[in-house]
């Protein structure tokens, strides 16, 4: 058998021509959140020369720096909402007020966050509560998926859709994480909290209420 120099194969080539893999849209997605984790700012400039590609391509593969802040985003955000489903106890509105409570709570005391906000604050509220992003469209859909999956299971009653009930949820959520860090205020996360029960427990009233008018019209 023929033995293959290692001479031709595109390893040996590449250490040879001092050359690099041809980069990925992975790995800058990879680079960029290990930036960001850094509390360093991300530059589409600086990510370019580090993998080795023009700019055009980089913002071919990226759409903009805030679709890619946006993807660094919800690799973070998403991990965080379905722990908190994971630990908080029970079901129906006290378990999920609780994961609200304790997605916000972690939220705020995420250090890479905090510095992106103390950095620059009105930057970082146009691209955290921006609802032409992406991130907030997936934390709606989340968040509905939690609330069908708790209805589907018989521990809720909800009288709008979970996507309406979903956007109210995230719309409270981002006034509390975002607008209050940006602004000094202490966080409210109680008063959201106070908000996301009152409106699955009016879903339990009027539940209730069809209930009891079924049974007096069978009566």
């Amino acid at each position: 058998m023929k033995k293959t120099s290692i001479n031709k194969t595109p390893l040996a080539n590449a250490i040879a021509n001092h050359s690099r893999p041809p980069a990925t849209p992975i790995e800058v997605f990879k680079l960029a959140r290990k930036t960001w984790l850094q509390g360093k700012r991300v530059s589409i400039g600086d990510l370019a020369k580090e993998v080795g590609v023009s700019r055009g391509t980089l913002y071919r593969w990226v759409g903009s720096k805030e679709l890619l802040l946006d993807e660094i985003f919800w690799s973070l955000i998403k991990p965080t909402f379905e722990q908190a489903v994971a630990e908080a106890p029970g079901h129906g509105v006290e378990h999920v007020v609780d994961v609200h409570r304790r997605f916000m709570t972690a939220i705020l005391s995420f250090e890479p966050l905090q510095k992106f906000i103390a950095d620059d604050p009105n930057y970082s509220l146009r691209v955290l509560t921006d609802w032409s992003s992406g991130v907030s469209e997936r934390m709606v859909k989340l968040t509905a998926e939690h609330l069908r999956s708790e209805e589907r299971r018989g521990y809720l009653r909800l009288h709008s859709t979970p996507e309406k009930l979903a956007e109210i949820f995230i719309l409270a959520n981002e006034a509390i994480i975002y607008t209050d860090a940006i602004s000094g205020r202490s966080p409210a996360i109680e008063k959201a909290c106070s908000l996301i029960q009152m409106l699955l427990s009016s879903s339990q009233i009027v539940e209730n209420q069809a209930a009891s008018a079924k049974l007096n019209s069978d009566d």
